[in-house]
């Protein structure tokens, strides 16, 4: 449906607001608020909590009237509005309270207030549930149209909030703290959405506490305190922890040394519930670098439990094991600069991450009172940076393997000839061994030539459903005497659930073999073997993961995933040993869209983790061990 707002363009700003002051019986709310919205801007409005943000929006919305001032739409004036002549003027709001009918289905709950579907004569359900579900499908979201809201997760109960007030296509949308509330994929969905209709015309006023939301989809931001708008920019001229310092600290104006923790403290008090919600791992230290507060990603982070952090400091924090990277903070807080040190090696937990540690130095004027300190852990950016490196090497590597092969078959071809021919034409034992010995290496050549042709073949074959389980088991009981003779146990604990992936069977078998001989020669004296297979959700679909951990040497290599490059290992002193194996099962592991990971385990052995996009699911119980 085309807007009823959109036929007119307007050029000027499309709202405006002068001097507005609002009360609550004697407690003012807003004061002396000028904000001006342009079309197709998204308006950010940050400000800790109670500072007016949402008061402001219902002003605007007309929930609520100003004590003074003016708000000028689209040129013309208006001492208030009612939220009746807000909609007739297209102005929407999605209320954070999120006020929805429980027991309507979503078709209901889309349309309830839809004048264009309430003006219709004889709407059925059949009709309504129809447009729901065009709606839905356009916007590709799986909802039926039936479902009542109250059998709705979060997400989508306020994601049919959001389409029940963008249907008519407003001019003005505001969103009160809602796109919080929605799933990761959702919210990718919803911005996508918002976007599209801003290049119609549509303005967005958007309140979030989430600094990283405001700052991939909003033009400008507005920052709010005690009912005063402090500041409005562009919101690529402010930089984001000046913008949480500016919009969640209060300095107060006493400079004395003496009072300046105690101010400090009263500071973290005041805005504790703020920065206690921040989306990053955040602490702030005072000026003797002891810890006043970590917020709950923070905690979460690093596992702290304790609730008083009184004589808690950095060291406590990091630990003897951190040293090297708590004496490079240490220094860096003694220069009290604005500093950024990127990639830096911290255990935390045992385990071994890489973050971007950033200080940044608070100061009442002159006066030094502490640092802020954020930890941002990019273990997981860097492993996706170096598969997404080792892909872009194994594609440049297949281009020429694939080449390669192709101009060695064809010598090769005419030797075999000639070598066949020799064979019956040669009656001289000694020249018959020599014969022999040449038929032996051109085969291994061969051999060679076929790795690399199937590492870089990505031609299509037949897949089916493969049980994961069973694939395992049947491969451990033909390798089972085996592994006795090489004094290797192997232990398997297979998911209690039916765990299957759509591949080629035999490709999975082989990438599960490749894995398995790979173990057996990093324990030449015997070792363990441990196999377990499990099923997880995730956000947009099932996950069956395949864990593969010995008790071997591990990889020495400091960068493990060179391990997947072809004819690199580290048993090159075995002639039969070419490094293709795990190679190869890379390629079949990205080609059925999984993924594939590898990492030390402490002092012995490393672990592979394979995951796979999960097909279907049956409950059954396995259990075997060698």
């Amino acid at each position: 449906m085309e807007s009823l707002y959109h036929n007119n363009p307007y050029y000027g700003p499309i709202i405006s607001l002068k001097g507005i002051n609002f009360n609550y019986g004697n407690l003012q709310v807003l004061r002396d608020i000028d904000l001006t919205v342009f079309p197709s801007e998204c308006h950010a409005i940050v400000g800790e909590h109670g500072a007016g943000k949402s008061s402001l929006c219902m002003v605007i919305s007309g929930a609520l009237k100003p004590k003074s001032g003016t708000i000028i739409f689209k040129g013309k004036k208006y001492a208030s509005s009612s939220i009746q002549q807000a909609r007739n003027m297209g102005i929407e709001m999605v209320n954070q309270h999120n006020p929805l009918f429980d027991d309507f289905s979503v078709a209901h709950n889309l349309f309830v207030k839809s004048r264009f579907i309430n003006s219709l004569p004889f709407v059925t359900q059949r009709k309504l549930h129809k447009e729901a579900e065009t709606i839905l499908s356009r916007y590709e979201f799986d909802i039926p149209p039936s479902t009542l809201l109250k059998d709705l997760t979060l997400s989508d109960r306020v994601l049919i909030d959001i389409l029940k007030h963008i249907y008519s296509r407003p001019r003005l949308l505001i969103l009160d703290e809602a796109l919080e509330k929605l799933s990761s994929d959702t919210l990718e969905k919803v911005l996508s959405i918002l976007k599209e209709l801003q290049k119609t015309g549509m303005s967005i006023i958007c309140i979030s506490h989430r600094i990283d939301n405001i700052y991939h989809f909003a033009d400008k931001v507005s920052i709010i305190k005690n009912g005063e708008l402090l500041i409005t920019d562009k919101i690529n001229e402010i930089d984001k922890i000046n913008l949480i310092k500016i919009a969640y600290t209060q300095i107060t104006k006493n400079r004395s040394t003496e009072d300046a923790n105690k101010e400090f403290y009263n500071l973290l008090k005041y805005n504790e519930a703020i920065l206690q919600n921040l989306p990053i791992n955040l602490m702030v230290t005072d000026r003797n670098n002891m810890i006043k507060l970590i917020n709950s990603y923070g905690r979460n982070h690093f596992k702290i439990d304790r609730g008083d952090l009184q004589n808690f400091s950095l060291r406590d924090l990091f630990g003897e094991e951190n040293e090297e990277a708590l004496t490079l903070l240490e220094n860096a807080l003694l220069e009290r600069k604005d500093g950024c040190y990127f990639n830096t090696s911290l255990k935390v937990n045992g385990e071994a991450t890489s973050n971007n540690i950033k200080i940044y130095p608070v100061f009442d004027g002159s006066f030094f009172i502490g640092n802020i300190i954020i930890i941002e852990d990019i273990t997981a950016q860097e492993e996706m940076r170096a598969q997404l490196v080792l892909s872009e090497k194994l594609a440049s590597i297949g281009l020429l393997a694939a080449g390669v092969a192709h101009e060695i078959n064809n010598p090769l071809e005419i030797i075999y000839n000639d070598i066949d021919y020799l064979k019956y034409q040669v009656s001289d034992d000694s020249l018959h061994t020599i014969i022999e010995n040449l038929d032996n290496e051109i085969h291994y050549i061969a051999n060679i030539v076929s790795n690399l042709i199937t590492f870089s073949d990505d031609k299509k074959v037949n897949k089916e459903d493969v049980d994961l389980n069973d694939t395992i088991l049947n491969i451990l009981s033909l390798i089972r005497y085996n592994a006795k003779h090489k004094n290797i146990k192997i232990f398997f604990n297979p998911s209690d659930e039916c765990v299957t992936v759509t591949a080629n069977k035999n490709e999975i078998k082989q990438v599960i073999l490749n894995l398995l001989k790979n173990s057996f020669e990093a324990m030449p004296s015997g070792g363990k073997i441990y196999i377990d297979t499990k099923k997880s959700k995730s956000e947009s679909s099932d996950v069956v993961a395949v864990h593969f951990r010995d008790t071997g040497y591990g990889i020495k290599d400091t960068a493990p995933y060179n391990i997947f490059l072809p004819f690199y290992s580290t048993k090159k002193e075995r002639a039969e040993n070419l490094g293709l194996g795990l190679t190869i099962s890379y390629g079949i592991i990205k080609k059925y869209n999984g993924s594939i990971k590898v990492e030390n385990c402490g002092n012995t052995g490393c672990q592979f983790t394979i995951t796979f996009p999960q097909q279907r699911s049956q409950n059954r119980i396995v259990s075997d061990s060698v």
